[in-house]
C-alpha cells in the first residue's frame, strides 16, 4: 500500500468517529431545540394561565364591587377582565396540545362563560334597581360556587402545566448534558484514536522507510564495491594498453630498422649485380683474347685472382642477405605474435607480417643459391689458377671454361637481380608494416583514451553512489 493511502486509512477511523459524534450532536441539538421550544411554549401556557387566573379573580372581585356599589369603573373593569379571560382562553386553545389539558381547558372555558353569565345577570339586576335581590342571589352561593370551581380548575390546569414544564425543562437539561458528554467523549476518543493510529501508522511507515533505506544503503555499498573493482580493472586495462602501445612502438622501431637493413641489402644486391656485369665483361674479353691466351696467361691468372676476390665479396653479400632474411623472419614472427595480442586491431598487421615472412624466406633461399653459385665460381677460379700454373691446358679448354664462367656470371647476375627485387619488396612491406603499426598505435591510443574516460566516469559514478549512500544514511537517521 502506498504511503498516502496508509496515512489516509490511518485517519479514516478518527474522521468517521468525528462524523458520527457530529451527527449524534446534531440530532441531540435538534431534540434540545424542540425541547426548548416546548419549554418556551409551556412558559407561554403558564403565563396565559396566570393571566386567566388573574382575570377570573378580578372578574369576580369587580362583580362583587359592582353589587356593593354601582359604578361605571367596576363595570368597565368587569368587561375588561372578561375580555382578558376570553383572550387567554383563546390563546390557550392554540398553545395547549395535551388532550387532558385541552379537556380541562374546555371545562375552564365553560365555567368562565357560566360565571360571566351569572355575574352579568347580577349586574343587570343591579342596573334594574334590584340590588338587594342581586345581593341575596349572590349570597345564595351559585356564583361563588362557580368562582371557586373555576379557580380550582385553573389551579389544577396550572399545576399540571407546571409539572409538564418541569419535565420538559429536565428533558432539555438532559439533552444538553448528553450533548456536552458526547462532545467531550467524542473529542477525547478522537484524540486518543488519532494519536494511537498516528503512532501505529508512523511506526509502520518508519519501518518501511527504514527497510527501503537499508536496501538502498546495501545496494549502494555493493554498487560502490563493484565500481571500485571496475575502476581497478579499468586501471589495469589502461596499464596493459600502455604496455601494448610501448611494444607496438618497439615493433615500429624494429620495422623501421628492418626497412633500413632492407635498403642496405638492396644497395648491396645492386652492387653485386654491377660486379657481376663487370665479371661478364671480363670473361668476354678473355674469350676474345683466347687466341693469344698463352701469351697472356699471367694476365688471365691475375684477372682470375681478382675475380676470386670479387666472388668472395659476392659471397659475403649473399651471407649478409641470408642473415638479414633470418632477422626479418624473426621480426615478422614477433609482429605476428603482437598482432594476435592486439586482437581485431592487429589483423591487418598480421597479414603484412605473414607476407614479410614469405619474402624473407624467398630472400634466404635466393641468398643460398647465390652462395652455391659463388662456391662454384670460387671452385672454377681455383681450377683456372691451377690451369694457368700448369700451362698445359689447351685454349679450347680455357675457352669452355670461360664460357662456363660467363654462364655462371649470368646466373649470379640473375640471382643478384632477384635479391635486389626481393630487397625492394621487403623494403615496401616493412614500410607498409610501419604504417600499419602507426595505425595500431593510434587505435591503442584511442583505446587508452576510452579506458581513461571510462575510469573517470567510474570515479564520478562512485562519487554519486557515495552521495546516494549518504542520503540513505541521513534518511535512516531521520527515521
Amino acid at each position: 500500500m502506498r504511503l498516502r493511502y496508509r496515512i489516509l486509512s490511518g485517519y479514516t477511523v478518527p474522521l468517521l468517529l468525528s462524523v458520527l459524534v457530529a451527527i449524534f450532536v446534531f440530532l441531540k441539538v435538534t431534540d434540545a431545540k424542540q425541547a426548548a421550544e416546548t419549554v418556551e411554549t409551556a412558559n407561554a401556557v403558564v403565563s396565559e394561565i396566570y393571566r386567566l387566573h388573574l382575570a377570573v379573580a378580578n372578574m369576580s372581585k369587580t362583580a362583587r364591587g359592582y353589587l356593593l356599589a354601582k359604578n361605571e369603573t367596576s363595570l368597565h373593569n368587569f368587561e375588561k377582565e372578561a375580555n382578558n379571560l376570553r383572550e387567554s382562553s383563546q390563546a390557550l386553545d392554540k398553545l395547549v396540545a395535551d388532550p387532558r389539558q385541552i379537556e380541562t381547558l374546555h371545562i375552564i372555558q365553560d365555567l368562565g362563560n357560566r360565571l360571566y353569565t351569572d355575574d352579568k345577570k347580577l349586574m343587570t339586576m343591579v342596573d334594574a334597581g334590584k340590588a338587594n335581590d342581586a345581593v341575596m342571589l349572590f349570597r345564595a352561593g351559585e356564583a361563588l360556587t362557580l368562582s371557586r370551581e373555576l379557580e380550582a380548575k385553573v389551579r389544577e390546569f396550572e399545576s399540571v402545566e407546571s409539572r409538564n414544564m418541569q419535565k420538559r425543562h429536565e428533558k432539555l437539561l438532559d439533552s444538553m448534558r448528553l450533548i456536552v458528554s458526547a462532545i467531550l467523549w467524542g473529542t477525547l476518543l478522537s484524540v486518543i484514536l488519532a494519536v494511537t493510529i498516528g503512532l501505529f501508522v508512523s511506526s509502520r511507515i518508519s519501518e518501511t522507510i527504514a527497510d527501503a533505506t537499508n536496501m538502498v544503503s546495501t545496494s549502494s555499498t555493493e554498487i560502490a564495491a563493484t565500481i571500485s573493482q571496475h575502476e581497478r580493472t579499468a586501471a589495469q586495462q589502461a596499464a596493459m594498453v600502455n604496455e601494448t602501445s610501448t611494444t607496438v612502438e618497439e615493433l615500429g622501431a624494429s620495422a623501421r630498422q628492418s626497412a633500413e637493413q632492407a635498403e642496405t641489402a638492396a644497395g648491396a644486391a645492386q652492387k653485386a649485380s654491377t660486379l657481376t656485369e663487370e665479371g661478364k665483361t671480363a670473361v668476354n674479353q678473355a674469350v676474345e683474347g683466347m687466341t693469344g691466351l698463352k701469351d697472356r696467361i699471367g694476365s688471365v691468372a691475375g684477372r682470375i685472382l681478382r675475380l676470386g676476390e670479387q666472388t668472395a665479396q659476392i659471397g659475403a653479400i649473399s651471407t649478409l642477405m641470408a642473415d638479414l632474411a633470418g632477422q626479418t623472419n624473426m621480426l615478422a614472427l614477433n609482429a605476428a605474435v603482437e598482432a594476435a595480442r592486439a586482437g581485431e586491431h592487429g589483423r591487418g598487421f598480421a597479414v603484412v607480417a605473414a607476407e614479410v615472412r614469405k619474402l624473407a624466406d624467398q630472400t634466404k633461399k635466393s641468398a643460398g643459391e647465390a652462395n652455391a653459385l659463388v662456391a662454384e665460381i670460387q671452385k672454377a677460379t681455383n681450377s683456372t689458377i691451377m690451369a694457368t700454373e700448369e700451362g698445359t691446358k689447351t685454349v679450347d679448354e680455357i675457352t669452355k671454361l670461360a664460357q662456363r664462367v660467363d654462364g655462371t656470371f649470368s646466373s649470379i647476375s640473375s640471382a643478384a637481380g632477384g635479391v635486389y627485387n626481393n630487397a625492394q619488396q621487403v623494403l615496401l612491406n616493412t614500410r607498409q608494416q610501419s604504417a600499419a603499426l602507426g595505425q595500431v598505435v593510434s587505435a591503442i591510443g584511442n583505446i587508452n583514451t576510452g579506458s581513461k574516460e571510462t575510469a573517470a566516469g567510474l570515479v564520478q559514478t562512485k562519487v554519486g553512489v557515495q552521495k546516494l549512500n549518504e542520503a540513505a544514511q541521513n534518511l535512516k537517521a531521520m527515521v
